[in-house]
C-alpha cells in the first residue's frame, strides 16, 4: 500500500491577489484559501465539461439565431420583390394624365399616397407580418 504524501506549493502573491483569493474562498464557504485551491483544483474536470455544454448551447443558439436572421432576409427579399412588380404593373398600365387637368390628378395622387402611408402603417401596427409570410410561403 503506498502511502500518501503532501506536495507543499509556495506562490507568491501580492497583498491585493492573496485578499481577492481569500475573499473568493470566503464567499464560497471555504475557510481557507488552501481549502479553496483544493476544491477547485478537484472541480477541474466538472468545471471543464460544464464549459463545454455553455458552448454548446450558444453553438446552438447561434445556429437558430442565424437561421431566423435567413428567414427575415428571405421575406424582405420577397417583399422589395412584390413591390417592384406592383410599381412596374401601375407605371406600365396607368396612363399619363391629360394635360389640362394635371394639376388635378398629381393633387388626388398625393392624397392617395398619403391615406396608403397611414394604411401601410396601421397594418404594420396591426400585425400584417403574418399575413407577408403566409403570401410568400415562408411561414414556420
Amino acid at each position: 500500500m503506498s502511502r500518501r504524501r503532501n506536495v507543499y506549493l509556495k506562490v507568491r502573491l501580492t497583498a491585493e491577489e492573496s485578499r481577492r483569493l481569500m475573499e473568493v474562498a470566503q464567499q464560497w464557504g471555504y475557510k481557507t484559501s488552501a481549502e479553496f485551491v483544493r476544491a477547485i483544483l478537484g472541480k477541474q474536470g466538472q468545471l471543464t465539461e460544464e464549459v463545454h455544454g455553455l458552448e454548446k448551447r450558444q453553438a446552438s443558439t447561434m445556429t437558430a439565431m442565424r437561421s431566423e436572421i435567413a428567414r427575415l432576409q428571405r421575406t424582405e427579399y420577397v417583399l422589395f420583390a412584390m413591390l417592384e412588380n406592383l410599381a412596374k404593373t401601375i407605371l406600365t398600365y396607368m396612363p399619363p394624365p391629360a394635360a389640362e387637368n394635371k394639376a388635378s390628378v398629381i393633387a388626388q395622387g398625393r392624397a392617395g399616397y398619403e391615406r396608403y402611408l397611414k394604411a401601410v402603417g396601421m397594418s404594420l401596427h396591426n400585425g400584417s407580418e403574418a399575413a407577408i409570410e403566409s403570401l410568400a410561403g415562408l411561414e414556420g
